[in-house]
């Protein structure tokens, strides 16, 4: 058993962790309400204007617009938005393991009955695909190196996020795909539920598919709560209602900005919800710590009194074992 001397070592090492755990919980705290509220005002912009884009899907056609059609390129463009800093619980351990199930998936796609893949198609897309990184954050980029896979660029990990950050990833993603460089491009980060979870999220940025917009658009998020409060007042069925946008100069001219724009939305959207996602995991990270460090300090407090109580037993038996020898 430890001596005395030890036990009041490592019960003041365990007190100063718990100290350290505590602080980095309160400044984690801090960032996190500040993180946390620039992803949920972010929220309905990208709602709407999602919405909006889906209005546009009857008047798209695929071949107007490169960034509408897919090429012939066997790369594939994935951006991995990560932390730079660990002690954030799973959070960049569950990104990783979703990175590395998409690209298992994506080299043996489930084939349905009526797929229309010729065999020499699906030997092309099984064995030749080739992932490119694009990196935001240190342990995305370690990840990236010591999983030997390519990594094209790699972008500071900002602490306040700025949507020129977005417009910056999305330029050098747009290039490439137009460029033909990349087939498609898919965004990986921490998608924000709540402080106490954060899902891995995959999102398909090129080429742009609007069906899909569509169906997962159903209008703008404050029409949504509207109609869950019960409040009728206001319209809540935008797909039936008879209304439509009016587009000036005229749709094909703002086609450009409007679909580079989309792609920039959703990155900048993923940025901010990785670094919600990241204050919160680690708040809850440094509280579980700070509990456990102050458990191990009872522990350790309760063994210490112990180890002295046994101490003191035996220097008392001691004691009268030799005062009964000298009588």
């Amino acid at each position: 058993m430890a001596n005395t001397r030890e036990l009041r070592r490592r019960i003041k090492s365990v007190k100063n962790t718990s100290q350290i755990t505590k602080a980095m919980q309160m400044v984690a705290a801090t960032k996190m309400r500040r993180a946390q509220n620039q992803a949920l005002a972010g929220r309905p912009y990208n709602e709407t204007f999602n919405f909006a884009l889906s209005k546009l899907s009857d008047k798209l056609d695929p071949e107007t617009h490169p960034l509408l059609n897919s090429n012939d390129s066997e790369n594939i463009g994935i951006i991995l938005l990560s932390t730079d800093k660990g002690l954030c619980g799973a959070l960049n351990t569950n990104i990783f393991r979703a990175t590395q199930n998409f690209i298992s998936s994506t080299r043996h796609p489930e084939r349905s009955e009526g797929s229309k893949l010729n065999s020499s198609s699906s030997q092309r897309w099984t064995q030749n695909n080739i992932y490119i990184f694009y990196t935001v954050g240190k342990k995305g980029r370690q990840f990236v190196v010591k999983t030997s896979k390519t990594l094209e660029a790699d972008f500071e990990n900002l602490d306040i996020i700025t949507f020129s950050q977005a417009t910056q990833i999305a330029k050098i993603i747009v290039d490439k795909f137009l460029k033909k460089e990349i087939r498609e491009a898919y965004i990986i980060y921490p998608d924000f539920v709540s402080t106490l979870k954060q899902d891995p999220k995959i999102v398909k940025l090129l080429p742009i598919d609007s069906s899909v917009t569509l169906s997962v658009s159903e209008g703008p998020l404050e029409d949504k709560e509207q109609e869950k409060s019960g409040d009728s007042s206001g319209p809540v069925d935008h797909q039936s209602d008879n209304n439509d946008f009016l587009f000036e100069p005229n749709l094909g001219e703002l086609l450009e900005y409007i679909l580079i724009h989309f792609v920039e939305t959703k990155i900048y959207q993923a940025l901010l919800e990785t670094k919600a996602s990241e204050h919160s995991s680690r708040m809850i990270a440094m509280q579980n710590a700070t509990e456990n460090a102050k458990d191990l300090v009872e522990d350790l407090q309760l063994t210490y009194n112990q180890t002295r109580q046994e101490g003191i037993t035996r220097e008392l038996l001691e004691i009268t074992t030799a005062q009964a020898a000298l009588e």
